[in-house]
This record gives C-alpha cells, sequence and structure tokens, in this order.
C-alpha cells in the first residue's frame, strides 16, 4: 500500500492552515498544520516521520520564514520548502537569493490561488520521484 506524501504547512493565521489542509487532504496528501515556526522544526524532529512538501509563511511571529526555510532545509534535506507571502513578491531579492541557494524551490505570493498551491505541490512530488 502506498503512503500518502506527508505535508506541513506552517502559517501563523489559523484560517490559511485551514485552507491549504482543506484543498490537499482530498488530493490525497497527509497534511499537519502548525502555526508557529518552533513548533514546524520539532514536528520535523521529534515526529519520526519525514516531510516530502514544508509550505512556510515567509513571516511568523516566533522565527524568520527565511530562517525557518533554511533550518529546514538543514535539519530535513529531503523536505522540498515552499514559501508563501503576503509580504514578499517574487521580484524581491530575499526571494530571489532564496531560490537562489535552494533555500526553497517555489515561492506563491498571498493572496494565494488554491490551484496553484495544488500545482506546485504535484510538480515538488513528481520531481523527487
Amino acid at each position: 500500500m502506498r503512503q500518502e506524501p506527508r505535508i506541513l504547512v506552517v502559517d501563523d493565521e489559523p484560517d490559511m492552515c485551514w485552507a491549504l489542509e482543506a484543498i490537499l487532504r482530498p488530493s490525497g496528501y497527509a497534511v499537519t498544520t502548525t502555526t508557529s515556526g518552533i513548533e514546524a522544526l520539532q514536528l520535523l524532529d521529534t515526529s519520526g516521520q519525514s516531510y516530502a512538501v514544508a509550505i512556510v509563511d515567509a513571516k511568523l511571529p516566533d522565527l524568520d520564514g527565511l530562517e525557518l526555510a533554511a533550518a529546514i532545509r538543514q535539519q530535513s534535506p529531503h523536505t522540498a520548502v515552499v514559501l508563501i507571502s503576503g509580504y514578499f513578491y517574487r521580484e524581491d531579492k530575499a526571494i530571489i537569493e532564496g531560490l537562489q541557494e535552494n533555500l526553497f524551490i517555489g515561492f506563491i505570493a498571498k493572496p494565494l490561488n488554491l490551484a496553484e498551491i495544488r500545482m506546485m505541490v504535484e510538480q515538488v512530488l513528481a520531481q523527487r520521484q
């Protein structure tokens, strides 16, 4: 039996976590959500399970999303990070550099297009196989 790909969603807005889980779970993904960057790192460390994709908000109250992306890449190199943000735009220097340094493999600006999120996750998982 094939195990469903695991996705970690990190956003300080509970409604955003709920929305992302609601669009990803019906597509066959096991989704874990958290509103804390520190808790996200603890989940990666203690869950004993790996995440194929982490969707990370760039602005979190406890950790900078770019720093969290770097920590995830270091702690769990096989986890693909997709950064989402209502603060940054694709043209921003921090986003361009993060993509170049492979801190994250994709970026989507808020307000999110939910179909774009689903498509990005599918592309990431297809590349990993």
